[in-house]
């Protein structure tokens, strides 16, 4: 009953919250009629507040009209190298932004058909694999080994389609859905993000508008249920009379505003700018390792690691690149160039031997069998036992492939087996588990009592994990044994490679900036291509056919025509209102000879279509 109250709680506050909202709202207008204000649009009005619906509210402002045109039109923007630089950085955002819907395209391929390869794998769909593979093939899209596949049977069907869709090729495009594909404890990050990515996007059209002496009539931001976005409105005339290249720098500015956003977010933090910023204002680094700052209530790891513990090594990894590479350790750069860089890559790994260099050994007298510890699926991927003490162990190989870690799966005891990290209880075979004066009988092929086993991890949604820490101000190592699911830790578990030096300094400030420009570059990249694609209601779709139109003028002039028959036609609502679900009005058009509206009707609607499949059936994978 608890369990089901919690997951309605956050569905309980998004309801109150716009319950409360629209109650706020209704005695405002009522309020303003009983003063006989007139609560109709004003043009020249400063802020107005409305809700459009009742999980639509919007406010739009012109207070910011003047700023924006006077940073545009300043004497220094007027000087001609400031000019020329301003003209070329946006010449080069129309570039970006055909590149972008280039890559977007082909991302939304690769998806496509990896959606479909879920679908029909979770539904048991016996070509799906077939299907898949020439589908692949036609879109050059594979990546595996080919292999002759002329028939597929019931029982293979969906092999293909598990490998798309498995631990090894994360899904390419996920829905952000609060409590199930996004953690409640990073809803703040999303809303800030989302919004701050919005406002940069429409900021860039309103910029490259005044730069083209197209005023700005006003700009606001809404919320639609969970979206925070924003818009700009521009004034219509203006606009038609402008060129097209013009038009072209508007349209692809936002794009290009979220596109240098992303690189200089990426540029700040990876040249180590972030960490100067704190380093100089009463933070320090930590070099061996990462910080705990925070373990979600909920999580297993709850009182177990106390927070300010410094975990420097997980398995067989050490988060300090450069430490402790032995035999059985390993610290090489393939899991990162920095300490948060290696502990994201760990706990996102596939299996367990991607973390261990070595097994450990065990005594076959130690087998506690019960026949439902190794009973693995992806409803169960600890196994069946009722006794969470005991775990599925395979027999370790330096190959995963090898025969012999296929065979013979054991039940030991976890932590008893885990805990003898000593270098006498590694091993790489069963040969290094044999004390030296046993090595001749395990050479006469007599059986041995001991062997060298490894966690088994056949699921890439649970696995062992072993955490090595140190308390804080203090350097008494400790290790605890996780087993779980790696991506649940890691997002229960917040960890920063800052350390404040004063005690009234949060410890969780570093940690929470760094998500959030994580998630502001996720966003950026998102918006840059999303945004890019020649589909209806997105940037791409007025780019798309801006470009086609300039084709069209210049083929005209090459070939000596005397008017160009590509003429710009207004519609009713201006060319930046695009707020999301605001069906008052559409972008602007072109007229466009025959050949090239149908050029643009026909990738138009596929580039739709192709989206709207994609959004659908990354919902319906989920819910499968």
């Amino acid at each position: 009953m608890e369990s089901s109250y919690s997951s309605l709680l956050p569905v309980l506050w998004f309801l109150g919250i716009w319950a409360l909202a629209n109650i706020a709202f209704t005695l405002y207008r009522y309020i303003r009629n009983a003063r006989e204000i007139d609560t109709d649009a004003d043009p020249a009005e400063t802020l107005r507040v409305e809700l459009a619906s009742p999980l639509h509210l919007r406010v739009t402002t012109c207070a910011f009209n003047s700023v924006i045109s006077a940073c545009a039109h300043c004497s220094l923007a007027r000087s001609p190298c400031v000019s020329w630089l301003i003209d070329g950085f946006y010449r080069l955002g129309v570039c970006v932004s055909f590149m972008s819907m280039v890559m977007c395209i082909g991302v939304l391929c690769t998806a496509a058909v990896q959606i479909t390869a879920g679908i029909g794998a979770k539904a048991g769909y016996p070509l799906a694999d077939t299907w898949v593979l020439e589908l692949q093939k036609f879109l050059g899209l594979t990546h595996f080994e080919q292999r002759a596949t002329p028939h597929v049977s019931s029982s293979q069907s969906t092999r293909l389609s598990r490998r798309l869709v498995g631990t090894t090729d994360p899904q390419v495009l996920r829905p952000i859905i609060p409590g199930i594909t996004l953690p409640t404890g990073h809803l703040w990050h999303y809303l800030l993000a989302l919004a701050a990515c919005a406002i940069i996007h429409e900021l860039g059209h309103a910029f490259a508008a005044g730069r083209a002496r197209v005023p700005l009539r006003k700009l606001g931001v809404f919320v639609m249920g969970i979206y925070p976005g924003a818009f700009v409105e521009l004034c219509k005339t203006k606009l038609d009379q402008a060129s097209v290249s013009n038009r072209l720098r508007i349209v692809c500015a936002g794009v290009w505003h979220n596109a240098v956003t992303a690189f200089l977010i990426f540029a700040f933090v990876r040249s180590g700018g972030l960490s100067a910023v704190f380093s100089h204002t009463g933070w320090t680094r930590v070099t061996d390792g990462v910080v705990v700052t925070d373990v979600a209530l909920n999580s297993p790891l709850y009182n177990r690691i106390p927070l300010l513990s410094t975990v420097y090594r997980i398995d067989d990894v050490y988060l300090q690149p450069s430490n402790y590479s032995n035999t059985w350790n390993t610290s090489d750069d393939r899991f990162g160039a920095t300490s948060i860089a290696r502990w994201t890559h760990v706990l996102t790994a596939t299996t367990n031997r991607d973390t261990n260099t070595a097994g450990y050994c065990a005594s076959t007298m130690e087998n506690m069998d019960d026949g439902l510890c190794c009973e693995m699926s992806p409803e169960f991927p600890l196994g069946e036992s009722p006794d969470s003490e005991i775990f599925c162990f395979e027999r370790f190989a330096s190959s995963a492939s090898h025969e012999l870690a296929k065979r013979s799966p054991m039940c030991f005891d976890l932590r008893s087996v885990l805990e003898r990290n000593d270098a006498a209880s590694r091993c790489q075979s069963d040969h290094d588990c044999v004390q030296p004066n046993q090595r001749s009988h395990s050479y006469a092929g007599r059986q041995t009592s001991k062997v060298c086993v490894l966690p088994r991890s056949p699921f890439a949604s649970s696995r062992v994990v072993r955490l090595y820490y140190r308390l804080p101000n203090s350097q008494t190592e400790h290790m605890l044994v996780y087993a779980g699911s790696p991506t649940a830790l890691w997002l229960d578990v917040q960890v920063s490679s800052l350390l404040p030096r004063y005690s009234w300094l949060p410890h969780t400030l570093p940690s929470w900036i760094e998500t959030l420009l994580q998630y502001i570059l996720s966003f950026s990249l998102a918006f840059c291509l999303l945004n890019a694609l020649p589909a209806y209601y997105l940037d791409g779709d007025l780019a798309f056919k801006l470009l086609i139109t300039a084709v069209e003028q210049r083929r005209a002039r090459v070939t000596g025509a005397t008017k160009c028959n590509i003429l710009a036609s207004a519609e009713s609502k201006p060319l930046y209102k695009k707020e999301l679900g605001d069906s008052r009005g559409t972008a602007e058009t072109v007229e466009l000879s025959r050949g090239g509206q149908m050029v643009y009707t026909v990738v138009t609607a596929l580039t739709t279509a192709l989206l709207g499949w994609c959004i659908v059936g990354s919902v319906l994978l989920l819910a499968l």
